[in-house]
């Protein structure tokens, strides 16, 4: 009886103590989530479900924690949980859901959650480029591009490794690690061993051991390799000297020389990675420096006469985005550059893109599609001068821990010579290659002269809302051919630089198998008075609500306007004459402020944007007949209302 008191005596003295640790356990979760510490934060509120796991506020936590983690799909069992107890689930938690469904590539549920959240959000900006990743998703995984991808394991430990590089010839691996083992062996603020760089070597058909690469190198603090040049003797690195700059060293054959700054590049700002071509006379680098498209940009410095590095200029707006753009790799050919971003159109997170050089330009830049991207982060992407394998870090579940570096084995036909005129996927080849044979055709002029233009051509799948396909026009003809495959509401669109892009719809109804289409389009270049027809801006019948199969013409007018930081534009909205003209008056306007409204998200700056609506007052064709007439009045409009002496 006795032993049965004590028993009961120590759990009642137990009670108080575990609210106290679980209180404890939770400010100071909370304290690492506000912090952005949020590994820490989820290990911190694991601790605290062992004292409480049917504690909902508690499961929600974890779950936003995990969503802001490395390990964003692991949030996916806590939010379910909390959503299927909860008795009127929030908006907010609609879409946390949606985001936790997208990392756990299950698309379509995701779309369910982000469409739910879209009905009832007045502003449907951050959902439209959810359900534009989770349609791409949803093609990727369909269509998974024919590569290999490895974990180098004796290369890999349990612990952050990222940022490869690769040497020209493919037999030297230098990478970043934050292991056991560091030099000074201490610990960061985030509980995780200070950066070093490691160096291995392929030999004897796998890579060796790696090695810490050198004291001159290596300190007691934090170094991120960003750079090797393909001779594999210039090593450039990343401290957080100042806001983050670049350093390099030289290779004389047995040691690494002590680190010295790269004058020309470094700026009060932070520069993140850098690439250096083959010939060593041009640095492409990331900075979060004024005057870009958004937070970090790709730029671009060439070697001067007396061997300094010269002003750093802006890859422009085909490359870089509203969002981030990061790891710059230009191959040792010098005729793709790779890179990640948050801002082109992807999976989710961070995806690698591709652009190539191109009539003396950069183009679009192409997803490298799944699996090598996923819907979480894919970075640091380097590939050997063969373009047999290629290594990148992400992390995945096979990892050993946290990000690990893995080789991709290519695919072959990525790789093989195209003609020019090809059309440039932007999905896997297996999308076209279930075409229903229609052709689209066409010639591309200038309105004015009748001169023939070298401008692209982009197909997109507006049900599905992805760019399916971009081909070149004949720069001497002005021609061009692009399949359409099968589908419902497809967009087409024409840009080029100087010019208000050219837009126009196709739907099932009007294509036929083996059939071909020809048209003539006559580009406006972008002066005062310049208008053009949104066709691929749809709102539902009497409604002002942007529909979702608007998204790709919605990011062409945001590209225009990025493309042309002088030019200002208005939106004009215009209904048939069926009902009130007082109706239809204010429905035009509607539609037409939601358009300008919309694209305020992007970043454009207010007095670049207006819109006016013109209700019946202007048609483009009879009201008496729907086809060809009250279909056609119906419409958007993009109007050049100003050019500015400059971009600001």
């Amino acid at each position: 009886m006795k032993y049965k008191l004590s028993i009961a005596l120590s759990l009642l003295l137990a009670l108080p103590l575990m609210g106290q640790s679980f209180k404890k356990l939770i400010k100071t979760g909370d304290k690492y989530y506000h912090d952005g510490f949020y590994t820490e934060a989820v290990n911190t509120y694991l601790q605290a479900e062992q004292e409480a796991p049917d504690d909902l506020e508690l499961m929600h936590k974890i779950g936003q924690a995990y969503l802001k983690s490395k390990y964003k799909d692991r949030a996916l069992q806590y939010l379910q949980k909390v959503y299927d107890q909860v008795e009127n689930p929030s908006p907010p938690l609609q879409f946390q859901l949606g985001l936790a469904y997208q990392y756990n590539h299950k698309f379509v549920e995701a779309l369910d959650y982000f469409q739910a959240y879209r009905d009832v959000t007045e502003n449907t900006f951050e959902a439209d480029q959810h359900i534009m990743q989770c349609a791409i998703g949803i093609e990727f995984v369909n269509n998974p591009d024919e590569v290999k991808i490895i974990n180098l394991t004796n290369v890999n430990s349990d612990n952050q490794d990222y940022a490869p590089l690769i040497t020209a010839d493919g037999k030297s691996l230098i990478f970043t690690s934050r292991r056991e083992g560091s030099t000074g062996g201490e610990m960061a603020y985030d509980n995780n061993y200070y950066e070093d760089i490691y160096i291995s070597h392929f030999e004897g058909g796998q890579w060796s051991a790696p090695k810490q690469i050198s004291e001159n190198i290596n300190t007691s603090y934090h170094e991120c390799g960003a750079a090797i040049a393909p001779d594999g003797k210039r090593l450039f690195v990343y401290m957080d000297e100042g806001d983050g700059d670049f350093y390099m060293s030289t290779f004389d054959g047995k040691e690494w020389s002590t680190l010295r700054p790269v004058g020309g590049v470094n700026s009060p700002y932070r520069e993140l990675s850098v690439s250096i071509n083959e010939e060593g006379n041009k640095l492409y680098f990331s900075s979060n420096r004024p005057g870009g498209y958004g937070g970090f940009d790709l730029y671009v410095s060439t070697l001067d006469q007396y061997g300094e590095w010269g002003k750093p200029i802006n890859l422009g707006p085909k490359i870089n985005t509203a969002g981030d753009e990061d790891a710059p790799f230009i191959h040792p050919k010098g005729d793709v550059l790779y890179f990640s971003s948050t801002g082109h159109l992807g999976m989710g997170g961070f995806d690698i893109f591709k652009s190539k050089w191109h009539r003396e330009k950069w183009t679009t830049p192409i997803n490298l599609g799944y699996p090598i991207n996923t819907a979480q982060d894919d970075n640091y992407f380097v590939i050997a001068k063969d373009n047999v394998y290629g290594y990148y870090a992400t992390a995945r579940e096979d990892g050993l821990g946290g990000n690990d570096i893995y080789a991709i084995l290519m695919d072959k036909k990525d790789y093989q010579d195209t003609p020019e005129a090809a059309p440039h996927m932007t999905l896997s080849r297996a999308t076209l290659e279930k075409t229903n044979s229609t052709f689209l055709e066409g010639k591309i002029t200038d309105q004015e002269s009748g001169k023939t233009l070298d401008a692209e051509v982009i197909l997109s799948d507006n049900q599905k809302n992805i760019v399916i396909a971009r081909v070149y026009s004949d720069p001497v003809t002005g021609l061009f051919r692009i399949p359409i495959p099968d589908g419902t509401n497809f967009g087409l669109t024409v840009e080029r630089e100087g010019y208000l892009f050219y837009s126009q719809n196709f739907t099932q109804s009007e294509l036929k198998p083996q059939q071909k289409i020809y048209k003539e389009i006559a580009l406006q270049s972008t002066r005062v008075g310049s208008v053009g027809i949104l066709k691929n801006i749809f709102f539902d019948t009497n409604q002002s609500t942007i529909k979702a199969e608007s998204l790709i013409e919605l990011n062409q007018i945001y590209a225009l306007l990025k493309a042309h930081p002088n030019v200002v534009i208005r939106i004009n909205g215009h209904t048939d004459d069926v009902g009130d003209d007082t109706y239809n008056q204010a429905l035009s306007e509607k539609r037409a402020e939601a358009v300008a409204h919309y694209l305020l998200n992007f970043g454009i700056a207010p007095h670049r944007l207006s819109s006016k609506g013109f209700g019946e007052s202007q048609p483009i064709a009879s009201n008496q007949h729907e086809e060809g007439g009250r279909a056609l009045n119906r419409r958007t409009e993009i109007e050049i209302v100003k050019i500015l002496e400059s971009g600001f």
